[in-house]
């Protein structure tokens, strides 16, 4: 039970990780290629360029770690019992 909870964890926060570097790209890319994005540039877009790589890294750390515990759950799980 333990290693579907830790492989769902990990798939969970990988899905996490996605999003915040996709949308680490996408602020990147609005902010160089976007003629008028002066006008619009305000404070959240700057927290956001600190921000989301933050917490795309973090959860990358914390989806491979429990992706890591999970195999070490289904290296050492009891085999059962032949009979």
């Amino acid at each position: 039970m333990r290693r579907v909870l830790l492989t769902l964890a990990s798939i969970c926060f990988g899905a996490a990780c996605l999003f915040f570097a996709w949308y680490t790209v996408r602020l990147v890319w609005v902010n160089l290629y976007t003629a008028d994005v002066a006008r619009h540039r305000q404070m959240g877009m700057y927290v956001g360029a600190v921000a989301f790589p933050v917490a795309a890294l973090l959860f990358g750390y914390v989806s491979r770690r429990c992706w890591l515990a999970g195999l070490r759950a289904r290296m050492s799980a009891p085999t059962p019992p032949a009979g």
